[in-house]
């Protein structure tokens, strides 16, 4: 039977692995929805693509938020949280509250 150290381990490389494959394709993807929302005068006309620019931002800024500190807490064992009370605080508020805004 594998002992706690080895799941602690595994979960540690999952987290590092798959919250950097997200920031690598997640975030340039993310800035590129808003460019071409923003710069296509079709796209700029239409009234769903308001929406489309705030979700696009608020998704970017879910991942800045939530996999990026994951990411750095997992990898860097750097941890903003314990270092910042004002972060800790607001980091969970802005996640919560940008996700809850792109699911509406």
């Amino acid at each position: 039977m594998a002992s706690t150290s080895s799941f602690d381990y595994a979960s540690q490389q999952v987290a590092i692995y798959l919250n950097g494959f997200n920031l690598i394709i997640g975030i340039p993807g993310g800035f590129l929805n808003i460019l071409v929302f923003l710069s296509l005068k079709t796209f700029r006309e239409n009234t769903c693509s308001f929406y489309l620019i705030i979700v696009s931002c608020l998704n970017v800024g879910q991942l800045l938020l939530g996999a990026l500190s994951r990411f750095v807490i997992s990898g860097f064992s750097i941890d903003w949280t314990i270092m910042s009370r004002p972060y800790c605080k607001l980091r969970i508020y802005l996640f919560q509250t940008f996700s809850l805004i792109t699911l509406t």
